[in-house]
């Protein structure tokens, strides 16, 4: 709701300027702008006071997008870390700049122009789209909004927007700028190419032991040992205290006879039906039904088509109508009844097919049946386990103790990661992905009575947390497969791109890819017609940038789609498009047009802000905010 009356009250106008918080605390000075004294205002620009409801909308507006994104409300730390206070601030003070710009050159708005702003907002219009002032105080009332502060706000953001649209009036985008922009997307390129990989080496390399410290002592940092928890986990959910083995034969056979239909097919019938509009043309039809004449001309006969006369392929449980029902099930197939006293009429029905019903045997079924008994039963103790563990911790016992005097079974990990794996690396199954339970875990200490997390199937995951294992730098020793891995790599990586930059010079001195790769045992390959768009798919992201980044004839050397893969190409020819404007994403175009928007706003706002004082409020702020507690 907040949303609607903010677009109300801002329009495209506020989009800009908060989209690109035009006035920064660095331009303003804000360290020397800050008085306390006003209480029932955040600031002031010149005679311009910015009242604390206003702050409260657009606090209120810029949080709700970041919760919408996060799922979740934001805490006063989350919001302090994402800069809403500062963002909101420079907003305030960049729409009463304009505001008191407005008032000073003598803008305004008409009452009647202000009353039809308001009265053309969709959020204030009843179903029939007429301004209702019912609805109109109803959604002030919720945004905890004044009638005379809204309007207030409606007159500010009309005379803002007639200064942006005079700043902006007129401004597009010149033709010779979309022709540039068609012919950077359109241009194509063909490409010659030689993969060069770590089979071009002629070994792998191997560290020696004086390399290999000096690598690890470079790269400590990357080896070291985050911090591990020991953890005891039990888990309360139905499927953990569901206990087969209490439930009898006699139970599953009780419940496989009450849900039959569960564990089979129904008996189908493909069912006809001619509805008469009196008993004496039904009677008749069914005396020539019985000389001989078929269902279909007697149908025609009455008026009706195969469309009016078919039920379908149906169950019993399909025919509403009892009297259709048990004559269309009493038949055999290709028979057709006598008249029915059917719920619309006198009705002939015929039955053209039988699919017999079909039922799964008891013994194919026994081991579903009892599970899901057991899971029903489970749903009925799991509460009681639950109260049980919660009252045996308030008595001071310790976990272990809570956890079996509620039956539950207990889980022990020696050493998880702040992401659920163990000292080996590994994801550990249960916990890694379990982002609530790691987050509680590694936020409390030892012996601590943790809050039990609730899962996504109603039930819950208790835990203690029973050793702590600080991070530490590992030593080499500890670490040594890992380390030859990683330098392995990395100097693999270093001469395959010395290799390549090699073979790249050599074609820069005149010798053809074909013969380079001939004496090095590799091949010549070709990416015709790539575009900046398509050449990273067939070539590398890095080698389709160097392929448009010189002219015709040009050798580069840059990194294939590999992860250990250069490419040594030369550009074979370049291509413009013919029509460059067919090229031209208007999305782009648009991005640009709204860009250069935004920089004249900026400008003109950058240009007049001298021309007034600025002062803020902390009070103020304050108070603003408690509107919103």
């Amino acid at each position: 709701m907040l949303n609607s009356l903010r677009k109300a009250t801002t329009g495209w106008t506020a989009k800009i300027l908060l989209g690109l918080l035009v006035i920064s605390f660095a331009v303003w000075g804000i360290g020397d702008v800050f008085r306390s004294g006003n209480q029932n205002a955040v600031l002031s620009v010149g005679e311009t006071d910015v009242p604390l409801a206003e702050y409260a909308l657009t606090y209120n507006q810029a949080s709700s997008g970041i919760a919408r994104q996060l799922g979740r409300p934001l805490t006063p730390e989350e919001a302090a870390t994402f800069g809403i206070d500062q963002a909101v601030l420079s907003q305030l003070v960049s729409g009463a700049v304009l505001t008191e710009q407005a008032r000073n050159i003598g803008l305004g708005i008409s009452d009647e122009r202000l009353a039809r702003l308001i009265a053309d907002d969709p959020s204030f219009q009843d179903a029939s789209g007429n301004f209702s002032r019912a609805q109109f105080r109803n959604l002030l009332n919720q945004a905890r909004l004044r009638e005379s502060d809204y309007i207030e706000f409606q007159e500010d953001a009309a005379m803002r927007t007639q200064i942006v649209d005079a700043v902006s009036n007129g401004i597009t985008l010149p033709k010779a700028y979309e022709e540039a922009l068609g012919l950077f997307n359109g241009e194509r390129r063909n490409v010659s190419y030689i993969s060069v990989g770590p089979g071009a080496l002629e070994s792998e390399p191997e560290p020696s032991d004086e390399a290999l410290q000096a690598y690890f002592e470079e790269n400590k940092q990357d080896y070291a040992a985050p911090e591990y928890r020991g953890l005891a986990v039990a888990r309360l959910t139905r499927e953990t205290i569901a206990d087969e083995s209490a439930i009898t034969d006699e139970q599953v056979a009780a419940d496989y006879e009450q849900y039959q239909s569960r564990y089979g097919e129904a008996e189908r019938r493909q069912v006809s039906q001619i509805v008469f509009g009196d008993e004496a043309a039904a009677t008749e039809a069914a005396e020539k039904l019985a000389n001989g004449a078929t269902f279909e001309n007697v149908a025609r006969a009455a008026g009706k088509n195969p469309a009016d006369t078919a039920i379908g392929l149906v169950t019993r449980e399909d025919i509403p109508d009892p009297s259709i029902r048990d004559a269309a099930f009493a038949l055999e197939s290709g028979q057709t009844s006598d008249v029915i006293d059917g719920r619309f009429g006198p009705t002939i029905v015929r039955v053209s097919e039988i699919q017999e019903a079909s039922v799964t045997p008891l013994e194919e079924v026994a081991g579903d049946i009892r599970r899901d008994l057991a899971l029903n039963n489970a749903s009925d103790t799991l509460n009681a386990a639950y109260q049980t563990y919660e009252d045996a911790r308030a008595s001071g016992a310790t976990f272990e103790e809570a956890t079996q005097e509620a039956g539950l079974k207990v889980e022990t990990y020696e050493a998880v990661d702040s992401q659920g794996r163990n000292p080996s690396g590994e994801a550990i199954e249960g916990i890694s992905g379990n982002g609530d339970l790691l987050e509680e875990a590694f936020q409390t200490e030892p012996g601590f009575d943790n809050i039990p997390i609730t899962t996504e199937d109603n039930g819950y995951l208790f835990f203690d947390v029973t050793d702590i294992q600080p991070a530490r730098d590992r030593t080499l020793d500890e670490v040594r497969q890992q380390v030859v891995d990683d330098w392995t790599r990395d100097e693999t990586l270093r001469l395959v791109e010395e290799r390549a930059a090699a073979l790249a010079e050599e074609a820069r001195g005149g010798k053809s890819l074909e013969n380079i790769a001939e004496e090095n045992g590799l091949e010549v390959a070709s990416a015709v017609g790539i575009t900046r768009q398509s050449g990273a798919g067939e070539i590398g992201a890095q080698a389709s940038q160097a392929a448009f980044a010189s002219g015709q004839g040009s050798v580069a050397a840059a990194k294939g789609r590999g992860e250990l893969e250069q490419v040594v190409l030369k550009i074979d020819e370049v291509a413009p498009p013919a029509a460059p404007l067919d090229n031209v994403n208007r999305t782009q175009i648009g991005q640009v047009q709204t860009g250069l928007t935004n920089d004249l706003v900026q400008s003109y706002v950058t240009r007049v802000q001298g021309e007034y004082p600025l002062q803020i409020y902390p009070n103020g702020i304050e108070n603003a905010k408690s509107l919103m507690r």
